[in-house]
């Protein structure tokens, strides 16, 4: 690992990054820390058990819960949620602008962010809701889809109304639904959607960090950046806080198959593709010029499971075909590559969402990952 920690205790040392906690499991146990988490007033060194923004590392818990309730026969995954979530019903597809600037809309359900696309943005300024950010997932997401179900392909707030359909079907609330069906039967303490309810927790939390235009270095903020500001519930797509050693926990669970969260055949369902003809395609533009996604996504055809995004192959990466992965937007990120029998979780808090310098570092940790992975297969083989 010499040349990985070297290269992260120089990213410290250059301003690159002010600390990140890096985590793998599998044929490879790994965890280690660099740099300091909070830096003003004073200096407070990284630990393993620093709690992250999760972002929309979020989205893979979401989806396990929503597994689990497939598996206890509560939902299927093609049924119509409308009358669990009316909000969803009232949710039309935007279609396109008249000359005065009105939208013209038609009837349908579901939603995206606002950010990754101008229309939304614009219908948000139409009805006066820039600036407006709301408190809950029917508030911040209650605006038109873009095409079709089915049509094409957009990253968009599928996990954050898959939480309130958790919390319909449960009777929970998301907090309660995973603190009693992921994280306390993996015995993991550090996750939640409310750090300031847990002042163990709270005190631990790592400072948000940006990248200054002028020097190029890291610099803590001087004040939270929250997800979703003055938030009422639990944002099952992007409002989770944890430790990357007990995320990587969840990440192990579903990579050696312990069926602690899910039968092994609801897990190998999660990392089947679900996506084909102009969805697929469109999501392979998207993919095309990955500046938008937080991690490192070289060249390859990629796909969408139930838990994430899913690589495909046809590159010279060392990804095997099957491997799931995603990130959170203050660049943090995780990998599960069954084949190959390794997963992992490099977390950090920074913005701008996908900087290019925390994704070579990430990029860099998992080389180091595979490459320990490969010499343990030796081991063996000897």
């Amino acid at each position: 690992m010499k040349n990985f920690e070297h290269s992260l205790e120089q990213a410290v040392a250059d301003g690159v990054v002010l600390g990140a906690v890096v985590c793998a499991k599998g044929k490879v146990n790994y965890s280690n820390v660099f740099g300091n988490r909070t830096v003003t007033p004073k200096a407070e060194p990284m630990e393993r058990d620093t709690v992250f923004v999760l972002a929309s590392m979020t989205k893979l818990m979401t989806s396990i819960a929503v597994m689990q309730l497939v598996e206890r026969g509560l939902v299927k995954l093609d049924d119509d949620i409308a009358p669990l979530l009316p909000a969803l019903a009232k949710q039309p597809i935007l279609t396109g602008f008249g000359e005065d600037g009105t939208p013209t809309t038609k009837e349908s359900v579901g939603g995206t962010y606002d950010s990754a696309n101008s229309n939304i943005l614009q219908w948000k300024k139409y009805h006066g809701l820039l600036g407006k950010p709301g408190v809950t997932v029917e508030e911040v997401f209650g605006h038109p889809l873009l095409y079709e179900p089915g049509e094409s392909w957009c990253y968009g707030t599928a996990s954050d109304w898959a939480g309130k359909v958790v919390e319909a079907l449960s009777g929970l609330s998301l907090e309660d639904y995973m603190k009693q069906n992921i994280w306390s039967p993996l015995g993991v303490k550090d996750i939640t959607f409310w750090p300031a309810a847990h002042p163990g927790m709270a005190n631990r939390m790592c400072s948000m960090a940006f990248r200054d235009t002028r020097s190029g270095k890291a610099a803590q903020s001087r004040k939270p950046i929250p997800m979703t500001p003055g938030a009422r519930e639990a944002f099952g797509g992007q409002g989770a806080w944890a430790s990357m050693v007990d995320y990587t926990e969840i990440l192990n669970s579903l990579l050696v198959d312990d069926e602690r969260l899910l039968k092994k055949e609801t897990t190998a369902a999660m990392f089947q593709p679900q996506l084909s003809g102009g969805p697929k395609q469109a999501l392979n533009e998207s993919m095309a010029n990955p500046q938008w996604a937080v991690g490192y996504y070289p060249p390859g055809e990629y796909n969408w499971g139930l838990g994430g995004l899913l690589f495909e192959g046809k590159t010279d990466s060392w990804r095997k075909p099957g491997t799931m992965l995603w990130g959170g937007a203050i660049n943090s990120a995780w990998f599960i590559d069954r084949a190959t029998g390794v997963c992992g979780a490099f977390g950090c808090n920074l913005l701008p969402v996908a900087d290019p310098q925390i994704e070579l570092l990430m990029k860099v940790f998992e080389e180091e990952i595979y490459k320990k992975a490969s010499e343990e297969r030796r081991k063996t083989r000897l």
